[in-house]
C-alpha cells in the first residue's frame, strides 16, 4: 500500500476572558482551564475572578482529528495534531496514510477549522439603565441562533491580556469570525429597538445584489444616509468562508433601516427601493447583470479564502461587485463567481483575483519515491511548522510545497543556508540511487507573458547567460487567466554535498533574477483633454520621460473603448457616486519600480502646466484651454442623479462628445456644508461654452423664496436638524411631489436676506409645492419680500489670455509649473489631481450683479 502524507500549518485564534459580566450567554462554546495548556498561555489568576475560560479554534480540530483517527481503517492512516506552542502560535497538522484517507480526512480537517474573533458595541448611559428581562432574552437567543458567546460588561480588554476596569459599558459578541459578524447586525438592530426606541424596517435582497447596489465602496448607501437621519445596516458580505451553518441560504437576505421617525424610514426605504430597480432585473428589464466564472487550483483558492479575507472584500468594495467563493475545503469546487453590472467591473475583479492567487509560489523536489518513516515526517514538520500558510505533500512524485510567496522564498534560502537540510537529502537521495529535480513554479496574469519574456525572450535568454544556462525556465498554460513559469534545476545527489547546496543556490538566483523582471504598474487618471498636451507633437514629450526612467506609458481614452463594442453591459453604469475610471498606465520591470513615482510626479507637473495654460509649445503653438463655472445647487445635483436614473456616465459622454473635462461632485460630500458646488468645465473656447450650456439645460426648474434677515429663527426652524420641518416639508414634498429643497443665507446682500429655492422637473408639482411652502413660512410668521421663478444666471466665463504665458516664459525652461503666472495674466485654471474635488465659493461681483437682475438692491 502507498504511504504519503501532507501537512498542513493553520494560525491560532483564541479569546481569553476572566471577568464576569452583568450578563452573559450560554451556547456552550467556553472551554474551562483544563482544556488548554497553561505553557500556551500564562494566564494569571486573580481574586474576585472567575478561573479563565477560553474559546478557541482548536477544540474543534482536536475533536475531529480523533475521530478520524478512530475511524482510520488501519494502523497505517493517522493524523498528527501537534499543537501550538508559546513561541509559534501555529497549528500544524499531518495526516498520514493512503491517498483515499488523506483526501477525506484533509477535507474534514479544513471544514472544522476556522478563525475566532470578537466585536465590541459600546452602549451609552441611558441604554445601559433600559436593559430589561426581554433584551436579555432576546440577546441569548441572538447568541444562540448564531452560535456565539455574548457579554455584556464594563472591560476594557482584547479577550488576550487580562481585563481593565472601563467607564463603558459594552455589549461583547465572541465566536467564529462568520458567526460574529451575523450576530453584530442582529444585536444593532435589537440595540436601536429596545434601547433606543427607533422604528426598523427592512427591504429584501439576494446578497450578490448588495455590492453592486452599494456600488464602489458602497458608497451609494453613504449618499443615502447623508439626505435621512437613518442608521442602515447590510449583511455580512462573506458568512460562508469557514462553513458556517448559520444561514440556509443568501437569497434572501435583508437591509435593515432604523430611525426615531417613521418619515426618515419611509424616505430611505424609498430611495433604497429606487436603487434597487435600477439593478435588479427582476424588477426592471433595463436592469442588466455580468456574470463571469472562473476556476483556480483548489489548494490556491483555499488560502486564498483563509488568508485574504479582506482582500477579497476590498476587490469587491472597489469595483462594485460581488464575489463567491468556495467554503475552506469544500471537496470538488475550485470555480469563482464574480457578478457585476458591466463586463469592465467583473473582468477587473477577476484580474485582481488572479493577482492574489500569482500571490502564493510552489516548490517542488521530484524524486523517486522511498519509503516513507516517522524520521521523514518529523523533519518536514519541523521544516514548515513555523510557516503560516504552507502546506506540504508527499506522495509518488517527490514532495511538493505551496504557500505565500515569502514563506516559499523563505524556504528556499533555507535550503541554501542550512547546510543540515541538503545533507538529509543527500544521504536519503543517496540510499534511493535517484536524481533530484528542483522546480520552482510562479504564476502570472497571461497579459504579461510578452512583457517578462522581452522582445524576442531577450530577458529570458538573459537570465540563462547569467547563470550559464543551469536552469530550465519554461511557461506552462494553466487556465484563461494565468500561466505558470517553471524554473528548475537538476542535482546528482549521489556526489557531494556541495553539488546540491549549489543547485538550491542556482535556483534561488534564477527565482530572484525572474522576479526583478515582473510588471510593477500603477494606474490613475488624468483628464482626456489634456492627453494631447501631455503626450506632446509625435509623441516626443511622452517618450522623452520613457526613455529617461525606463519606463511604459500608456494613455487610454473612451472613445476607444467605444469603438471596440456598442454593448451598454460591457461599459457598466456609475450609479450614484460618480468615479473616473483609470484612463493612464505606468508599467516598468520590478527592478525599476522605485521610477514609477518619479514618473507620476513628472506626469503631474505636466498637467499642471496644461492647467495653468503653461504647456510646452508643439510646432510653435501651445495649447490654450479656457475654463467655464456652471453653478450647482444640492438640489440640482440630486434631482440629476435620479432623473438619470442614478446613471452618471452623461458625465463622460457630454466629456467625449465636447473634448472637454468637468469637475463634476463626486458626492454630495463634496459639497460640505454649502448649498451650492461650482461645476469648473475646461477646454477649447467654444466648446466649453457649449458644454456648459448642455449641462445647464439639464437642471431642473427651480422657484426660490427671499425672506427678510432672521438670524436664529431661520436657522432654528429652516434646517434638516428641525425635525417638524423635515416632517412637514422636506420629506413630504420629496416623496410625494418629487421636490428637492435649497435654503441658505446671502450675507453679502446689501440687506441680508434668507433665501429658499424649490426644483422640479414638473411644472405642475413645482406649483403645489410653492403653496405649501408659502403656507407654512407665513404659519412660522417670516415676511415674505419676493418669491419667483429663479432666473440667476448659472454659468461664469473664465476666459483665457489672448496670448500662451508659454510663449512668454519659454525662455525660461527651469520655471516651477506651480509659480504663479505674470501679473497680467487673467486667473489661471485650477489644477486637476485626483483628490476629491473641494467646493469652490461664487465671487462677490458675479453674486451682486446676479442679484440685481431678480430686482434685489444691493
Amino acid at each position: 500500500m502507498d504511504q504519503n502524507f501532507v501537512i498542513l500549518s493553520l494560525e491560532y485564534s483564541y479569546l481569553i476572558n476572566s471577568s464576569v459580566g452583568f450578563f452573559e450567554s450560554n451556547s456552550g462554546l467556553w472551554q474551562n482551564q483544563e482544556s488548554y495548556s497553561h505553557t500556551l498561555m500564562p494566564y494569571p489568576e486573580s481574586k474576585g475572578q472567575k478561573a479563565p475560560r477560553i474559546i478557541d479554534n482548536l477544540a474543534s480540530l482536536r475533536s475531529t482529528s480523533m475521530m478520524l483517527n478512530n475511524n482510520g481503517m488501519g494502523e497505517s492512516n493517522h493524523i498528527k495534531l501537534i499543537e501550538p506552542q508559546l513561541a509559534s502560535q501555529l497549528i500544524t497538522v499531518s495526516i498520514n496514510g493512503n491517498e483515499t484517507f488523506i483526501n477525506n480526512s484533509r477535507t474534514e480537517i479544513l471544514k472544522a477549522y476556522h478563525h475566532v474573533n470578537f466585536k465590541r458595541i459600546p452602549l451609552r448611559t441611558s441604554e445601559v439603565e433600559k436593559i430589561g428581562a426581554n433584551f436579555a432574552h432576546r440577546l441569548d437567543a441572538i447568541a444562540k441562533r448564531c452560535n456565539v458567546e455574548i457579554i455584556i460588561s464594563s472591560m476594557d480588554t482584547d479577550f488576550k491580556a487580562p481585563p481593565k476596569t472601563s467607564t463603558t459599558t459594552s455589549v461583547f459578541i465572541l465566536g467564529s469570525t462568520d458567526n460574529t459578524c451575523l450576530a453584530e447586525t442582529e444585536t444593532k438592530i435589537l440595540i436601536d429597538t429596545l434601547l433606543r426606541n427607533c422604528l426598523v424596517d427592512r427591504v429584501s435582497v439576494p446578497l450578490s445584489l448588495i455590492p453592486i447596489i452599494g456600488g464602489p465602496g458602497l458608497a451609494n448607501f453613504a449618499e443615502i444616509t447623508r439626505q435621512s437621519n437613518v442608521t442602515i445596516y447590510l449583511p455580512y458580505l462573506m458568512p460562508s468562508i469557514f462553513h458556517s451553518e448559520v444561514l440556509e441560504t443568501n437569497d434572501d437576505m435583508k437591509i435593515w433601516m432604523t430611525s426615531n421617525k417613521t418619515s426618515e424610514v419611509k424616505l430611505t426605504m424609498a430611495n433604497v427601493g429606487d436603487l434597487i430597480d435600477v439593478v435588479d432585473p427582476r424588477k426592471s428589464s433595463d436592469a442588466k447583470l455580468y456574470t463571469q466564472t472562473v476556476e483556480f487550483p483548489k489548494e490556491k483558492l483555499d488560502l486564498v479564502g483563509v488568508y485574504h479575507q479582506n482582500d477579497i472584500s476590498n476587490i469587491m468594495l472597489k469595483h462594485g461587485v460581488y464575489i463567491q467563493i468556495p467554503s475552506f475545503g469544500e471537496p470538488g469546487n475550485n470555480k469563482v463567481i464574480v457578478q457585476g453590472n458591466s463586463k469592465d467591473t467583473v473582468s477587473s475583479a477577476i484580474e485582481e483575483l488572479s493577482t492574489l492567487s500569482g500571490s502564493f509560489y510552489g516548490l517542488n523536489l521530484k524524486f523517486r519515491k522511498g519509503l516513507a518513516s516517522a524520521e521523514l515526517e518529523y523533519y518536514f514538520i519541523n521544516l514548515i511548522s513555523n510557516k503560516k500558510t504552507c502546506v506540504l505533500t508527499y506522495n509518488e512524485n517527490g514532495i511538493y510545497i505551496i504557500g505565500e510567496r515569502s514563506e516559499v522564498r523563505c524556504l528556499l534560502r533555507e535550503f541554501v543556508s542550512n547546510s543540515n537540510a541538503t545533507t538529509f537529502f543527500t544521504s536519503m537521495m543517496s540510499e534511493l540511487d535517484a536524481k533530484l529535480s528542483i522546480e520552482f513554479s510562479m504564476e502570472l496574469n497571461n497579459s504579461q507573458k510578452e512583457f517578462l519574456s522581452g522582445k524576442k525572450n531577450g530577458k529570458i535568454a538573459k537570465i540563462l547567460n547569467q547563470l550559464n544556462h543551469i536552469p530550465t525556465i519554461k511557461y506552462e498554460h494553466l487556465n484563461d487567466l494565468n500561466f505558470i513559469i517553471k524554473t528548475s534545476v537538476d542535482a546528482e545527489t549521489s556526489y557531494k554535498n556541495k553539488q546540491l547546496l549549489s543547485s538550491f543556490e542556482i535556483l534561488n538566483q534564477a527565482v530572484k533574477l525572474i522576479e526583478m523582471e515582473m510588471p510593477a504598474e500603477m494606474h490613475f487618471n488624468i483628464p482626456e483633454v489634456f492627453h494631447k498636451s501631455i503626450i506632446g507633437n509625435g509623441g516626443s514629450t511622452i517618450q522623452s520621460i520613457m526613455k529617461r526612467y525606463n519606463v511604459f506609458i500608456k494613455f487610454s481614452s473612451s472613445a476607444g473603448t467605444k469603438n471596440k463594442t456598442n454593448d451598454k453591459v460591457s461599459e457598466g453604469k456609475i450609479l450614484y457616486s460618480f468615479k473616473r475610471r483609470d484612463n493612464v498606465l505606468i508599467k516598468c520591470p520590478m527592478k525599476n519600480s522605485k521610477n514609477i513615482l518619479f514618473v507620476k510626479h513628472e506626469i503631474d507637473q505636466l498637467v499642471s502646466q496644461c492647467c495653468q495654460n503653461k504647456c510646452p509649445p508643439s510646432n510653435g503653438i501651445s495649447a490654450i484651454y479656457h475654463n467655464v463655472d456652471v453653478k450647482l445647487y444640492r438640489s440640482h445635483y440630486s434631482m440629476l442623479i435620479k432623473k438619470m436614473k442614478y446613471d452618471l456616465r452623461f458625465i463622460n459622454e457630454l466629456e467625449a462628445e465636447h473634448g472637454t473635462f468637468i469637475s463634476f461632485p463626486s458626492s454630495l460630500q463634496s459639497f460640505s456644508n454649502n448649498s451650492s458646488f461650482l461645476v469648473s468645465i475646461k477646454g477649447g473656447e467654444m466648446n466649453t461654452k457649449i458644454c456648459a450650456q448642455r449641462l445647464a439645460q439639464l437642471f431642473p426648474q427651480s422657484y426660490e423664496f427671499q425672506l427678510t434677515y432672521c438670524p436664529g429663527k431661520f436657522e432654528e426652524l429652516i434646517s434638516h436638524k428641525n425635525q417638524e420641518f423635515r416632517d412637514k416639508i422636506v420629506i413630504p414634498l420629496k416623496l410625494l411631489l418629487d421636490i428637492e429643497i435649497d435654503f441658505f443665507t446671502l450675507l453679502q446682500a446689501q440687506p441680508c436676506f434668507h433665501q429658499l429655492i424649490l426644483s422640479s422637473y414638473d411644472e405642475k408639482n413645482l406649483g403645489v409645492a410653492v403653496q405649501i411652502m408659502t403656507h407654512f413660512l407665513r404659519e412660522k410668521q417670516f415676511l415674505i419680500i419676493n418669491k419667483q421663478e429663479l432666473k440667476t444666471e448659472s454659468i461664469y466665463s473664465d476666459t483665457a489670455s489672448e496670448s500662451s504665458p508659454t510663449k512668454k516664459n519659454s525662455g525660461n525652461r527651469n520655471r516651477s509649473p506651480t509659480r504663479s503666472p505674470n501679473k497680467n495674466h487673467k486667473r489661471p485654471l485650477k489644477s486637476i489631481t485626483n483628490e476629491p474635488v473641494k467646493n469652490k465659493k461664487v465671487p462677490t461681483p458675479d453674486l451682486r450683479s446676479r442679484m440685481t437682475e431678480c430686482g434685489v438692491r444691493p
